[in-house]
């Protein structure tokens, strides 16, 4: 399976995969190696490979791929997420893409969706955000 980033944008150096794209000079990409453990809230500015385990929210403006030995409490919104390893909890984007090797366990909000053979999805599919109710606590009372 060849990741969302084209090819032109991956290298090897010295047996890690280093991912990156060219679309915003001023973002990079942010790593979480395999022996890392993040807990918490997090946003990155561009793209993000996660081969550790993250437990919380991440946020980011470009691609999240979520690596084969990568895991993730929680929940992922970004432009496009890619899934190799494992995911629990609520993925929120505009394209999703589960590889052969991925699994995607919880609620997914996504317009575009694909799915290899052998990669799994258990749980809710939207294709857009439910709108909720406009907060009227501002309104005026009404007289009866």
């Amino acid at each position: 399976m060849e990741c969302l980033l084209c090819l032109r944008h991956f290298s090897l150096v010295r047996g890690i995969k280093v991912f990156w794209s060219n679309k915003n000079k001023q973002s990079g990409l942010t790593y979480i190696a395999q022996s890392t453990r993040l807990q918490g809230k997090i946003h990155v500015e561009g793209d993000c490979v996660i081969d550790g385990s993250l437990d919380g929210e991440l946020s980011a403006t470009g691609l999240v791929v979520v690596d084969k030995s990568g895991q993730v409490e929680g929940s992922i919104k970004a432009d496009k997420i890619q899934v190799d390893g494992s995911v629990n909890g609520k993925l929120n984007c505009l394209k999703l893409t589960i590889t052969s090797s991925g699994t995607v366990d919880g609620e997914i909000v996504t317009g575009d969706i694909e799915i290899f053979n052998g990669g799994q999805f258990i749980g809710t599919r939207l294709k857009e955000a439910p709108k909720l109710l406009e907060d009227h606590s501002q309104a005026e009372p009404v007289s009866a």
